[in-house]
């Protein structure tokens, strides 16, 4: 058999000694009788009560609890913490989106003279857009290689924090990527579609 955390999880296992919990003060309360059962563990509550009073009638059983919510409430504290950087991770997305936007939308009004003397000599809207896209992929993948090498630096102050993953999950660096790639083309799509369907005589006449 491993050797098994005691009291967390968090720190590697020390040896230990059993002794007889009634040589032990409150030992009757800290004793733990583990049962494995079959179908819903709660719904045999009551017989195991009975099943321990019937061996010892003054045995207390102070409380009933399945494995699972055993886990889960020593696990509280990074769950909190996953929740709380998880909250943050979506608000980041959203400025993010919003932000790409915002430039794009500013990028394409800035260049709407150049646009509209495109769209005048031929360009078709289509060509437009991929034209405004790759003025923002290129900068953004730029940004997304900046952030891979912070985050590979930094993610290892995360590792306690984390539970079936490394810091240096290539599967969740993909899934990043492909997310911030998508948010991008996304929240670019409109504003260059609207530069590349303005009139180019009327900008023209604009500028």
């Amino acid at each position: 058999m491993r050797d098994t955390p005691q009291n967390n999880y968090e720190l590697p296992a020390k040896g230990e000694i059993y002794i007889p919990f009634q040589q032990f003060i409150f030992g009757a309360f800290l004793s733990t009788i583990v049962v494995r059962t079959e179908g819903e563990p709660t719904a045999l509550a009551a017989a195991l009560r009975q099943k321990i009073w019937e061996v010892d009638p003054n045995q207390p059983v102070v409380k009933v609890e399945t494995l699972e919510e055993v886990i889960s409430n020593s696990i509280w504290r990074p769950r909190f913490s996953a929740w709380i950087f998880s909250v943050l991770s979506g608000l980041c997305v959203l400025l993010t989106a919003l932000g790409v936007y915002g430039v794009v939308a500013y990028t394409s009004t800035l260049r709407a003279r150049e646009l509209g003397i495109r769209v005048a000599l031929g360009a078709t809207p289509k060509g437009v857009v991929a034209a405004i896209l790759r003025g923002v992929l290129l900068p953004l993948g730029i940004g997304i290689c900046v952030s891979i090498a912070v985050a590979l630096a930094l993610s290892r102050l995360l590792t306690n924090l984390l539970y079936g993953t490394s810091h240096t999950d290539p599967l969740t660096y993909a899934a990043a990527v492909t997310l911030l790639v998508t948010i991008g083309v996304a929240a670019s799509i409109r504003p260059a579609w609207r530069a590349a369907s303005m009139d180019p005589v009327r900008t023209l006449r604009t500028e």
